[in-house]
């Protein structure tokens, strides 16, 4: 099975460098005039304003706002590398964080939200959105626009991605954002304290035993970490495409180098993945057919790699 998961990643690889000039060559020309959305911003109870010349919009019932300002509005630090098409989002050093500190700042003290309705063009763009170190693909049928050289995002994805609460409010054409921080500050800091029922000791109160989890719930985990999987393994190798395509020999050797020990952490990650569902579904007595499920769902995923570059000799 390890060497259909090593076959199956590196499928994935050739697949994408099959289709991907044609992807790009289509991009350029298919450009959208849509009408901005006029928004109400409040992250972390903090009402914000885009900066001039960025906008909010609506396309294909998804609501789209820029990749660099939710980043900053939630504090994060934001890098563009033009060569490999990526960008990154992750926790500011210390230096950054003072500038994102002033970004807010300036968000917060506001301007003029743009017109409602005022006529933009979009044009999508190819690139790998990698945040806290992890690529994460955009779901089937979505993608990243470009307006202004500024980057454009899905609103509930990016909401996912970065683990905060973002929520779109259509009646009051509001973006809500409240980080786990903020809410826990919200709370109070009520973390329980008193008397803990579950310690065993003082009032003499049994240990409480945790809940057997139930059969289908450790299978679900076990097949949303192997979808996430291979959604992330896919978005590595992509990241790779262009680079590859337009080196030199040094470079190309360098990225078929990336690409093995891509390959190899992704081989790594799947047998950790069936080993834990496997310890967990035997600690609680299941039965392990779903170790199967994922087998035959990899066979017939590389069967069909197989199937398709075979078509294409």
């Amino acid at each position: 099975m390890m060497k259909n998961l090593r076959h199956y990643t590196l499928m994935l690889l050739i697949v994408a460098l099959c289709t991907v000039l044609p992807l790009t060559a289509g991009a350029a020309s298919s450009s959208v005039t849509i009408k901005t959305q006029a928004v109400n911003l409040k992250f972390d109870g903090q009402s914000l304003a885009l900066p001039d010349g960025q906008y909010a919009f609506i396309y294909q019932d998804r609501t789209y706002i820029p990749v660099r300002f939710i980043s900053y509005a939630l504090q994060k630090s934001v890098k563009w590398d033009q060569k490999t098409s990526k960008v990154t989002v992750s926790e500011p050093t210390a230096a950054e964080k003072e500038a994102l500190s002033k970004l807010l700042a300036g968000a917060a003290a506001g301007g003029a939200q743009p017109v409602e309705s005022k006529n933009i063009t979009i044009k999508p763009v190819q690139a790998t959105l990698v945040f806290d170190g992890q690529a994460k693909a955009l779901p089937t049928g979505q993608s990243l626009y470009s307006i202004n050289n500024s980057i454009y995002v899905p609103l509930r994805f990016m909401s996912e991605a970065v683990g905060t609460d973002i929520k779109w409010d259509q009646k009051t054409n509001s973006i809500t954002g409240e980080s786990a921080a903020y809410k826990a500050a919200q709370a109070g800091g009520n973390n329980g304290a008193g008397t803990n029922p579950g310690t065993g000791t003082g009032g003499g109160t049994d240990p409480v035993e945790p809940a057997k989890p139930t059969k289908a719930s450790i299978e679900a985990a076990g097949s949303a970490k192997l979808t996430a999987l291979e959604a992330n393994c896919k978005a590595t190798l992509m990241a790779m495409i262009n680079p590859y395509l337009t080196g030199d020999e040094a470079t190309k050797e360098k990225i078929k180098k990336e690409a093995q020990q891509t390959v190899d952490q992704c081989t790594a990650d799947f047998n950790k993945l069936v080993a834990d569902t496997t310890a967990e579904l035997t600690k609680y007595g299941y039965s392990l057919e779903i170790i199967d499920a994922y087998r035959a769902q990899f066979d017939a995923e590389l069967k069909a790699g197989l199937d398709f570059v075979k078509g294409l000799a």
